[in-house]
């Protein structure tokens, strides 16, 4: 697979993530919704899929700290998370705006976009009724 064809599945995501908004691929056969964009679906193997719009509401199916981050434009401590997102897809992001020992597997996040490196980042930070 050549990149020009991986950012072609992926720059409708990153189009809309500049806009705010929170997308993910759902087969059009079986309708699973998946994530990372792919040839097929994993489910049925359909190539026809489509990016739809997600509530960006989830919660935390597993995380892990990095207190060195790779540079000095990460924040420092980094939570990275595995997000179960309720539409049934999940997503690896940065869980923000909260110290790392504040977090909880299953915790309810919700979806936010931050200015990183010249682009938008779809990142999460913990629903009201997790705090």
């Amino acid at each position: 697979m050549t990149n020009t064809l991986v950012a072609g599945f992926s720059s409708e995501f990153w189009e809309r993530a500049q806009e705010g908004v929170l997308v993910r691929p759902v087969c059009q056969s079986c309708q699973k919704s998946f994530f990372s964009p792919q040839v097929l679906c994993p489910r049925c193997q359909s190539d026809a899929w489509e990016y739809k719009e997600s509530s960006g509401t989830g919660a935390v199916y597993s995380f892990t700290v990095i207190h060195r981050p790779p540079d000095i434009h990460f924040p420092s401590p980094l939570v990275v998370a595995d997000i179960q997102l309720d539409e049934g897809w999940r997503m690896f992001s940065w869980i923000v705006g909260i110290s790392d020992s504040k977090i909880e597997l299953n915790d309810r996040v919700k979806v936010a976009f931050i200015n990183f490196s010249g682009r938008k980042l779809p990142v999460f930070e913990l629903a009201k009724e997790a705090i």
